[in-house]
């Protein structure tokens, strides 16, 4: 009896190796996917200090550098509503509105990042005829039910706000 304790305390940590373990899912309506956005911008002078990207996501505004070449990277979270905005001086200035809902759908795994690569040409103002973009020139998202990437083009343009004349 006195060394009885000695066999409890390895039958006991066999039992407990023994037991299933069972992981709780996480809870509802979280997400941890990922869209991982790559971009070229061009401009015809080729250079992109004075290029200026504003990010907003989900009303968050962040800037984003855009490298010596044009490229561009942003990750942008599942289940959110972003607006990249594009502006450059002498250029007319492009948004892109990507929406990530429907990222995880069609058997996709949401632990990974989704990879989506595009590009963007700013055109220069001289060029346009004194009109502007009626509205983002492009949109991104993902398809209900199978996940796959659906892009949207649109070149609608109007007339540019012009600025007026100041009287002294």
């Amino acid at each position: 009896m006195k060394h009885l304790h000695y066999l409890l305390a390895p039958l006991c940590t066999i039992a407990l190796l023994a037991t299933p373990a069972h992981a709780t899912p996480p809870p509802v309506g979280t997400s941890t996917a990922t869209v991982q956005l790559t971009g070229w911008l061009h401009v015809d002078d080729l250079e992109m200090r004075d290029v200026d990207l504003v990010v907003s996501v989900n009303g968050a505004q962040s800037r984003v550098r855009v490298n010596n070449s044009g490229r561009f990277e942003v990750n942008l979270p599942g289940e959110s509503a972003v607006t990249l905005r594009f502006e450059k001086p002498g250029h007319v200035a492009k948004e892109i509105t990507v929406d990530t809902r429907n990222l995880q759908d069609g058997g996709f795994d949401g632990q990974r990042k989704r990879q989506v690569k595009m590009a963007v040409i700013m055109e220069q103002e001289r060029y346009m005829g004194g009109l502007t973009f009626a509205g983002p020139v492009g949109r991104i998202g993902f398809e209900q039910g199978g996940g796959c990437v659906a892009v949207e083009h649109t070149r609608t343009t109007e007339p540019a706000k012009r600025r007026g004349v100041m009287e002294f």
